[in-house]
């Protein structure tokens, strides 16, 4: 499985020490096989956070963070946009997963949280929302995922 963390909480997530919720996430991410998925709209939020880019850019050079091209996500939120059903205004995210085969997003943003377990959005896999420690199994790689190590 691919991850996605909103930057809503990117903060939390990216925290040092991280909030103990999100240490699964940070050990999975730096121990395990873990992957953190960035691109288009939600690169350009994180960068904007100092914590979030740090980290993001250490990821990045250990090759445990993938970055998709602003343009692929870009035509992908224009097909989003065009299906109708995407009610947050975070269609970025969506294309985001859709595009990447991400299927676990890190977000408090309840709308987003609909739009992610939309099946006509985002299925084969559906979507998973991270937001607490017991959520730790849903770290873990899923079909859709081709980032695999």
């Amino acid at each position: 499985m691919c991850l996605i963390v909103d930057a809503n909480l990117a903060g939390i997530v990216f925290s040092s020490p991280p909030h103990p919720d999100f240490v699964p996430v940070i050990d999975w991410l730096l121990e395990k096989d873990g992957c953190l998925i960035v691109g288009g709209h939600l690169g350009t939020e994180l960068a904007r956070l100092e914590k979030a880019k740090r980290f993001l850019l250490a990821l990045l050079r250990a090759g445990r963070a993938k970055q998709i091209p602003a343009q692929q996500v870009s035509r992908e939120e224009a097909a989003v946009r065009e299906t109708g059903y995407c009610q947050s205004n975070d269609g970025h995210v969506i294309a985001l997963a859709r595009v990447s085969g991400a299927r676990t997003l890190c977000t408090h943003d309840k709308t987003l949280q609909k739009d992610f377990r939309n099946h006509q959005l985002i299925a084969k896999p559906r979507g998973s929302i991270y937001q607490r420690k017991s959520h730790e199994k849903l770290l873990r790689h899923t079909t859709s995922c081709r980032w695999r190590r």
